[in-house]
């Protein structure tokens, strides 16, 4: 039951997270790069209150833990095992990596230190960041799919199991 519990949860996590992202890429980045630099002194208006790394860092947070515990859950069994690293993979090097050594740096050029550059090199900042944003949809779908197809298998697994031990033993004499 652990096994299917820590899939599952992180299943949902890693789909929410990544519905998240497509809705912050549709209804944000739009808005935030269409007049640059205009539009950037409207998103920070926008976003005094709650800004987008306000949510979805703790969200990353508990997603990445969830996964931790979903590896670990999956280790003994091996139906899930390898959809699990490899969501996990996808979560670390797309999600997590991209996202703190890449991207983070950027966004600060466009809101915390945009004085400091040109408006063309803040068009090509966005640009990376465009770039490196459909990357990081890309691996959060990965996630999302094999986390997701981890916790099936590992239904799967569960449920043949409990046929298996259902069934009447029949004795051949």
């Amino acid at each position: 039951m652990p096994k299917l519990t820590a899939a599952t949860v992180y299943a949902a996590l890693a789909t929410l997270v990544f519905c998240t992202m497509i809705a912050e890429t549709v209804f944000l980045y739009p808005n935030y790069f269409h007049d640059i630099p205009k539009s950037l002194i409207v998103a920070d208006e926008f976003t005094a209150v709650v800004s987008v790394g306000s949510v979805m860092r703790p969200l990353g947070a508990v997603l990445t833990l969830s996964a931790v515990v979903a590896t670990a859950a999956s280790l003994w069994s091996r139906t899930a095992r390898a959809w699990t690293l490899a969501s996990l993979a996808a979560l670390v090097s797309g999600l997590f990596l991209l996202s703190a050594l890449y991207l983070s740096e950027r966004w600060t050029i466009l809101f915390d230190d945009r004085d400091r550059y040109t408006v063309e090199e803040l068009n090509r900042t966005v640009r990376e960041i465009e770039v490196a944003h459909s990357v990081r949809v890309a691996l959060g779908a990965l996630t999302a799919l094999f986390a997701v197809i981890a916790a099936l298998r590992t239904y799967r697994s569960r449920l043949l199991r409990n046929i298996e031990q259902t069934q009447p033993v029949t004795s051949l004499n």
